[in-house]
């Protein structure tokens, strides 16, 4: 029902989810691959971020509200472009509901228990009330800007923004499929896909870097690790760039390491078996719901020496190469069905932590020891509040 139909990419199959999942992989790459356009975006945000961490003064903060803001100005722009403007009404009411269901974790726990008992849905649960209020009310404020955008749209001009790579990707997928499938290519369909990115890549990502904070104030020889190498790497005088990348190991690593043992996603989405098979000995009768228990591989003993540990270490080589095909990493998923965000969300976790670490060491809170990182869970999987302190360095 909050996919009108099973019109997004998350939760549809068949014909319907393998072009969607074209379109958008195909206007990803089309939007990534301007990396100009791209580093723009992240770093006009991430520098604003900075100067809000600067203006606490060395102050108890939590960060996750500022990462939350942070993120969902980053994908703003990168999604609608010049179309991102904050004195927008409609721009306003989509963060603030998008903020509204962030926040909503007792609901949202309430609905994927309901979600197993299809006839709730007869029932006047105020949970679920309250969620598919604020889910069909952004689809709608999609839905306008999306008709904005179309009212000026040029195919023969490159698009600037992710809805326009969207647009153009979905023309072409039109021009050659052979049959006449246009209810594939409704409003309907590019407004989930538009809602998929928005809503998975600003929850996710947000967590995942507020994980790594907590995990590198609660660590702090690794903050001091991944500081040394910025400054070799990069030096004083300059922040970051994509470009670097390369030669930051310790940065990704850290990422990795924090979606590890944070596990965002502890549980993939749920799939459905297509026939009926066995795994490991038990039945899977066709149509059975299975959810890959990506938490139950993170933190595994027999796959990962002292798995309850934060150690980046653990993704590096002897040398100091990062490995990323270990076989037992899964953050995004895996097979057909991987997060086709996975790429976008990585490039935003680097730049913002990077210049975050570049720019400032992040201590426990004033006359406390390290915070303790607790994991609670809605959808998502999300650590509970805690404070820390920004020190500006030299």
């Amino acid at each position: 029902m909050l996919s009108l139909g099973f019109k997004n990419i998350a939760f549809s199959d068949g014909l319907s989810w393998k072009i969607h999942r074209r379109i958008l992989i195909s206007a990803l790459r089309q939007h990534i691959s301007n990396t100009a356009v791209i580093e723009e975006r992240v770093t006009y945000t991430a520098s604003k971020l900075l100067r809000i961490l600067e203006e606490q003064h060395q102050k108890d903060f939590d960060p996750a509200d500022f990462l939350n803001q942070c993120i969902v100005e980053v994908l703003g722009r990168i999604i609608f472009g010049n179309g991102w403007d904050l004195s927008d009404p409609q721009i306003s009411n989509l963060i603030r509901k998008n903020e509204l269901g962030l926040k909503s974790y007792k609901e949202f726990q309430a609905i994927m228990f309901l979600d197993f008992f299809p006839l709730s849905q007869l029932f006047p649960f105020s949970s679920r009330k309250k969620i598919f209020d604020i889910f069909l009310s952004t689809l709608e404020i999609i839905r306008l800007k999306l008709r904005e955008r179309m009212a000026t749209f040029d195919p023969q001009v490159p698009g600037s923004n992710l809805m326009d790579a969207l647009l153009h990707a979905q023309r072409e997928a039109m021009e050659e499929t052979k049959e006449n499938k246009a209810s594939l290519f409704s409003e309907d369909h590019l407004i989930n896909t538009i809602q998929d990115m928005f809503t998975a890549g600003y929850e996710t990502t947000a967590h995942a870097l507020t994980f790594a904070l907590g995990y590198l104030v609660q660590y702090p020889y690794y903050q001091y690790d991944i500081q040394k190498q910025l400054d070799d790497v990069v030096g004083r005088h300059r922040m970051p760039h994509l470009e670097d990348r390369p030669r930051l190991p310790l940065i990704h690593a850290t990422i990795m390491e924090s979606l590890r043992l944070g596990n965002v996603v502890p549980q993939a989405l749920p799939h459905r078996a297509v026939e009926d098979t066995s795994l490991c000995g038990y039945r899977v009768p066709k149509d059975t719901i299975v959810y890959p228990d990506t938490e139950g591989i993170h933190l595994d003993p027999a796959c990962w020496k002292e798995p309850n540990l934060f150690n980046p270490h653990r993704h590096l080589d002897k040398d100091g190469n990062l490995m990323t095909n270990q076989g037992n990493f899964y953050p995004f998923g895996a097979g057909r069905r991987v997060c086709p965000g996975e790429t976008l969300a990585k490039l935003e976790m680097y730049v913002i932590l990077s210049w975050m670490l570049h720019k400032f060491t992040f201590l426990p809170e004033e006359g406390k020891g390290s915070p303790t990182i607790k994991h609670l869970r809605a959808i998502t999987q999300y650590p509970a509040p805690f404070k820390i302190r920004a020190m500006k360095r030299n």
